[in-house]
């Protein structure tokens, strides 16, 4: 009787559910942070993941980073919102490729998650953070750059040489120009048309013009595959150093160029600061803060004279390459 009293304790025991101790706290996985950036091709991106998983270590959570290989693909990086959205990230943070056609599937997201948008702007102004450049006056610095290179000078023409109509980092960056460029009434400028996003396109735009308007003596150009595509075709027809040249961004070619005295002027980004302030500010949404709304990052304009200051020589060559 007693050996099958302590057989049916012993099936009993065996039917207790693992783990029933309550007592005991559990451990909860870690926070996914979706970050999206505008592509994946530019070393501009490849340093906003760079900071962002810096900020993601320090935070402890994980960082989920896809993004369209080119930034032309808007329908990619709609995919991705969606993909992110239904495989459970806790938070997104956006580099939107178009200014106008993201916000419903933002609006969408937000009903879900805390959003952070970064680099560039868009309609959806319902984010919990917004960490970017400050580009009018980033644009503006190209100006005051440009204008000190032309001094008294006659007879500008001047190209510049624009991203994309959707694009509000950059229409902001053209616009701060614009705003310092119209202080010198005599300079004439080409400024109708949009290179696009690859290197390829800014090289054949930067050869139309001078095709066009043989008497092209300074460019500008407002992000890093404008900068480098009118490099190449200013290189190819012999023209890289002999004109003013003042682009935006920077890339290993870019700062070589600088170095040469090819390009007088660069105005650059600080990406790695970017990309950990948005997964930083992710984080603290999650944790129910409220992280501060407005983020501006001032740009910092490189010049010969300056390339060499321990700061700007950081941000020159950022150790992510």
């Amino acid at each position: 009787m007693l050996n099958r009293v302590m057989g049916l304790v012993c099936c009993l025991a065996l039917l207790v559910p693992v783990g029933c101790d309550k007592s005991k706290p559990t451990t909860s996985a870690k926070k996914v942070i979706g970050v999206i950036p505008k592509g994946l091709t530019h070393i501009h991106w490849r340093s906003v993941k760079a900071g962002a998983e810096k900020a993601a270590k320090e935070e402890g959570v994980e960082v989920k980073w896809d993004g369209p290989p080119k930034e032309s693909d808007l329908n990619t990086q709609i995919r991705i919102i969606g993909d992110m959205r239904n495989r459970g990230v806790d938070a997104l943070v956006i580099a939107p490729l178009s200014k106008t056609a993201l916000s419903e599937y933002l609006a969408d997201a937000k009903k879900k998650m805390p959003v952070i948008v970064f680099d560039s702007g868009s309609d959806f102004k319902d984010y919990d953070a917004y960490v970017a450049t400050d580009n009018f006056k980033g644009g503006q610095l190209c100006g005051q750059a440009m204008l000190k290179l032309i001094g008294d000078e006659k007879g500008i023409e001047l190209a510049m040489i624009k991203y994309g109509a959707e694009s509000e980092s950059t229409l902001l960056r053209e616009a701060g120009f614009l705003s310092e460029i119209k202080k010198n009434p005599n300079i004439v400028l080409y400024d109708n048309q949009y290179a696009g996003d690859d290197v390829a396109k800014g090289h054949d735009l930067m050869s139309r013009m001078l095709v066009a308007h043989p008497g092209i003596n300074a460019v500008f150009s407002s992000n890093e595959s404008t900068t480098v595509g009118a490099m190449n075709a200013l290189e190819e027809v012999k023209k890289l150093g002999k004109i003013k040249f003042v682009g935006f961004d920077r890339s290993p070619e870019l700062v070589a160029a600088l170095d040469k005295g090819q390009i007088q002027a660069l105005v650059i980004q600080d990406p790695i600061k970017m990309g950990y302030l948005s997964v930083k500010a992710a984080a603290a949404a999650l944790r129910g803060e409220k992280p501060t709304r407005e983020q501006p990052i001032p740009a910092t304009l490189v010049t010969p004279e300056n390339k060499n200051d321990p700061a700007i020589a950081e941000l020159l060559r950022p150790q992510v390459e």
